[in-house]
């Protein structure tokens, strides 16, 4: 007979009621003792594979991260540098507007455009330093 912890729960009483008879849930009970003896161990490279996966994961997302600020810090490059040749070639166009639907002057995009391409670029030039934290809480034995 399966010995359980909890004195209200009795397989053996839940199986009858349910309709076993009694010769059937000594069976069925005795079957599962055995089958549960018989279980493989669970193998130990599990939780390994498990955090290389998240690992590989996580590589990709921080290199597609990595991709998108180096778009976007092109883009303000790229705005930067305009604003810096209109203002040789059209001085006086850099305290108009950025555009005539936008009240945002020239210089003021110019400024921003630099300082958003600079600390990008600083962010993507410092190494990543990651902790290598196990997934799985407690053991899996």
């Amino acid at each position: 007979m399966v010995k359980e912890e909890d004195e209200n729960y009795r397989p053996y009483d839940t199986l009858r009621a349910i309709g076993f008879t009694e010769d059937e849930a000594k069976v069925f009970l005795t079957t599962v003792e055995q089958a549960a003896t018989q279980l493989p161990p669970e193998p130990q490279k599990a939780p390994d594979i498990e955090v290389k996966f998240r690992t590989k994961k996580t590589e990709l997302r921080h290199s597609n991260l990595e991709k998108f600020l180096i778009i976007v810090s092109a883009y303000a490059f790229i705005v930067w540098i305009y604003v810096v040749a209109l203002q040789f070639l059209h001085p006086e166009s850099l305290y108009a507007p950025f555009a005539r639907w936008l009240p945002i002057r020239m210089d003021y995009v110019g400024e921003t455009a630099f300082v958003v391409s600079f600390i990008i670029i600083i962010a993507i030039t410092i190494p990543h330093k990651t902790k290598h934290v196990n997934p799985t809480p407690g053991n899996r034995h």
